[in-house]
């Protein structure tokens, strides 16, 4: 008898565990369900593409014969309404789908913080095809958005509005932009960057503010600023989507899977933005095609070579990177955030590459940051030309612990 897989969602994790699947297990039955009408695309493109060129038919990850070659029943527009753990099944569009292995691929949603008048018409988010649709509709040159988060989803998507002739606000919450991934220094050379858009850092949002009508007026904070706007697009993040798991799985802020992508089910596997591994969840395509295979290798070992031992998640690029024709942007590694820590800091700009030749002239403008511990390199940003890029992910990652294993 053909073992039975299904897998919930289509986007990177969900398509390289079928692939992984397939590879292992040529005559397994793989079901792969999702809410979106599409075949799947690349999720990123919706924000690193331009608003008025965007199509999700340009950025699509595998055609439709590809399903049909590996034989994979790809069902489209198909939520998954309950799974039945124990009798292994899952319940969609009234009909029930049975599992020797399940692999929960089923991503993430976007946040929307509890903010005064949040709630409503002209908020936007940014998560799926149809998300850019109705901002498309919504814009207008000379009309103005109001971005809530100043990470790389708002800052892309802020200078894909400006380039639709939008009038752009970012409002961020903490004290400089994406604290996580780099220092001040560098967030205030990236608004340097961006003189198009208005960038507010430790903007604490007291309202949404809505006229008669109800229609969104502007954004207030509790400082006593406001800014008028015709629509808001919330990019605060991602949340787990963690709605339909059983019992049997262990979730808390996301679903809990060990180095082997198991979850605490020994039938069910995670993957990617819905998983979280000792606590992190970097919410990254790198993260979610390491993942999304090993759950898929794993999977289809349990019922074809159960002797052999398991693959564990290969380490994967955690690297910040924004490359646009307004702003280009690396960072990885500690940026000066290790407390006791002594750093060494050198600086690098255009004076250090004088006979490189751009084609954009904003790429002339360079600037580099490195932080030292003793030798080891262990952190570095680039803002403009991103040439050195490559080399110093290398050599970050080769003083680094191995600690995705």
């Amino acid at each position: 008898m053909n073992n039975l897989y299904i897998i919930i969602g289509s986007g990177i994790a969900g398509l390289e565990a079928a692939r992984a699947i397939r590879e292992t297990d040529r005559d397994g039955i793989i079901h792969m369900f999702t809410k979106e009408h599409q075949l799947p695309y690349s999720r990123p493109m919706l924000t690193k593409t331009r608003l008025k060129s965007f199509e999700p038919d340009h950025w699509t990850i595998y055609p439709a014969e590809w399903f049909s070659e590996k034989n994979i029943h790809l069902h489209t527009d198909s939520a998954i309404d309950r799974i039945d753990s124990r009798l292994r099944h899952v319940h969609s569009r009234d009909r029930i789908y049975f599992y020797d292995r399940l692999i929960l691929a089923c991503g993430a949603e976007s946040f929307i913080p509890p903010i005064d008048g949040a709630a409503g018409s002209d908020i936007f988010t940014i998560r799926r095809a149809e998300d850019i649709f109705e901002i498309k509709r919504r814009c207008r040159p000379g009309c103005k958005a109001v971005i809530i988060g100043g990470g790389v989803i708002g800052l892309e998507a802020a200078e894909s509005l400006a380039g639709y002739g939008v009038c752009v606000t970012v409002l961020e919450a903490m004290p400089y932009l994406m604290t996580r991934q780099i220092d001040r220094e560098i967030s205030d050379i990236i608004c340097d960057f961006l003189p198009e858009i208005s960038i507010h850092t430790g903007a604490d949002i007291s309202s949404v503010n809505r006229d008669s009508k109800g229609h969104v007026a502007g954004v207030s904070l509790k400082d006593g600023r406001s800014f008028d706007c015709d629509f808001v697009i919330m990019a605060c993040g991602v949340r787990a989507q963690t709605s339909v798991i059983p019992d049997t799985v262990m979730a808390s802020r996301a679903i809990e899977i060990d180095r082997f992508c198991r979850t605490s089910d020994k039938n069910i596997y995670a993957a990617g933005d819905c998983a979280q591994y000792m606590g992190i969840n970097y919410a990254l395509w790198s993260q979610a095609m390491a993942q999304g295979r090993t759950a898929g290798i794993n999977a289809a070992a349990d019922l074809c070579c159960p002797e052999k031992d398991r693959t564990p998640v290969p380490d994967f690029d955690t690297s910040l990177v924004i490359n646009s024709p307004t702003l280009s942007l690396f960072a990885l590694g500690d940026m000066g955030k290790q407390e006791g820590a002594e750093y060494r800091i050198e600086y690098y700009s255009q004076e250090d590459m004088p006979g490189n030749f751009y084609i954009n002239p904003r790429q002339r403008r360079f600037f580099e940051k490195r932080y030292y511990i003793g030798s080891k390199l262990v952190g570095a940003a680039i803002v403009g030309n991103l040439t050195r890029m490559h080399t110093l992910r290398k050599e970050i990652n080769g003083c680094e612990e191995n600690s995705h294993e």
